[in-house]
């Protein structure tokens, strides 16, 4: 079984929210989708499949992919502030729901928070789980420039944490970033944001609640600085305001999952070497970049059957806890 963590899926009514806007994040139509600016010379072109559900449906078909959890893509509702944010997560939410019921086996999601009010935050983290059937929640690496462990943020993933739900922690636009390309934004700026937030949730002690954290994109750059980082984590002399951890470094780490989306056999070959395959989960970031790559590669990566089958499927049904019992049903009919 090949369950996609890592698929996205734009609301189009989110979308035509942001026509219109003068200020960032704003979309503007198109003939067959939406042009949406980020930010200064970042904009993304949003069209089939990452709008339709019927095409995304026939790109997993034929990638032979079970069953996709679906999340959005840049911006996410929280760049929006305040009440307004809530209301955009919660209506994706309900989206999102409807999706999944609709194409039972096919689709899981992850849910959206807009971290406008931490006590509506963490009221929606109870409606996703007990009432919608959402499978986690999707994190971004800052939310609208603050970052993970700020005060307004840090309780509603101590919430999350403690329900034992999931989170993709997922990279958006660096905090204070200065203008830079698409290619230097996606290709570091994106894995670099991403290692930091993961790096400020171990220093507030939310790795010791035991949380389910999959970072995406193999992780960012923390299994290339894994070493280094341990040992820098360490208490010694040079640095005697530094805060101590209840465990070393290097134990939070191995707590954490990574998702599978790279595009060299060396970096996947790594992180399996440094993690184990029980650290990873299959994911293709579809429709971004080549979504059929990290599958080529997890085809070759030389690990035993039983290990390929546990990255592709078996830890995202477990860590998820996906009812796929009818998963990829429709497509073998």
């Amino acid at each position: 079984m090949r369950i996609d963590m890592h698929s996205h899926l734009m609301s189009a009514a989110f979308l035509e929210y942001l026509r219109g806007r003068d200020t960032l994040p704003a979309s503007v139509g198109d003939a067959d989708g939406y042009i949406t600016h980020c930010a200064p010379q970042f904009s993304l072109h949003y069209r089939p499949p990452i709008l339709n559900v019927d095409v995304k449906l026939a790109d997993m078909d034929a990638a032979g992919i079970d069953l996709a959890v679906l999340s959005p893509a840049l911006p996410g509702p929280a760049v929006l502030g305040g009440t307004q944010a809530d209301r955009w997560a919660a209506r994706i939410n309900d989206e999102l729901a409807v999706i999944t019921a609709a194409h039972p086996g096919r689709f899981a999601a992850w849910a959206s928070l807009g971290f406008g009010d931490p006590s509506r935050a963490i009221s929606e983290v109870d409606r996703c789980l007990d009432q919608l059937g959402l499978t986690g929640f999707q994190v971004w690496s800052n939310i609208a420039g603050r970052p993970l462990d700020a005060p307004d943020v840090l309780p509603v993933l101590e919430h999350i944490a403690d329900r034992g739900a999931a989170m993709h922690l997922h990279p958006t636009l660096p905090a204070g970033q200065e203008v830079m390309s698409p290619a230097l934004m996606l290709g570091f700026a994106f894995p670099a944001d991403t290692s930091l937030a993961i790096l400020r949730l171990i220093g507030t002690g939310l790795f010791d609640r035991g949380p389910v954290i999959v970072a995406a994109h193999l992780g960012g750059v923390l299994p290339w600085l894994r070493e280094r980082l341990a040992i820098h984590g360490q208490a010694s002399a040079p640095f005697p305001g530094q805060p101590g951890l209840a465990r070393p470094m290097g134990e939070y780490l191995d707590q954490l999952f990574v998702d599978t989306v790279g595009y060299g056999p060396a970096p996947l070959e790594y992180c399996y070497a440094q993690l184990g395959a029980s650290r990873l989960l299959f994911g293709t970031d579809h429709p971004f970049a080549i979504p059929g790559v990290p599958g080529q590669l997890l085809d070759r990566l030389p690990c035993t059957q039983a290990e390929r089958e546990q990255i592709f499927g078996g830890n995202a049904q477990r860590l998820l806890r996906l009812d796929t019992a009818t998963a990829g049903t429709s497509r073998r009919l």
